[in-house]
């Protein structure tokens, strides 16, 4: 499982231990989405308050002004990536999963 985050831009070197960590946290998530239990890869992108994902280069509606989905996924890999160097003061999460 390989996992590549970018913050504001900038490549965010991963151990391996936190690179598998977060490989497997985004395939949790993945397996809870509706239609997203056979990805191949995924791309979550998070701006401020706003979760993007796309799975095989599809978007995903993570129905963020009907729902709790997107909140939950945003939180997830808030909590997972908080304590990583380089996330103080960001304003872009690029996280990019092949599973």
């Amino acid at each position: 499982m390989k996992a590549v985050l970018r913050v504001d831009g900038k490549l965010v070197g991963l151990n391996p231990f936190v690179e598998t960590f977060l490989g497997n946290v985004c395939e949790a998530i993945l397996r809870s989405l509706k239609g997203t239990q056979d990805a191949r890869s995924a791309v979550f992108q998070i701006e401020g308050k706003k979760v993007k994902l796309h799975v095989d280069d599809r978007p995903v509606d993570l129905h963020m002004d009907r729902g709790f989905a997107g909140v939950l996924v945003r939180d997830t890999l808030l909590g997972a990536l908080a304590h990583l160097r380089g996330m103080r003061g960001w304003s872009q999460i690029i996280l990019e999963v092949g599973l």
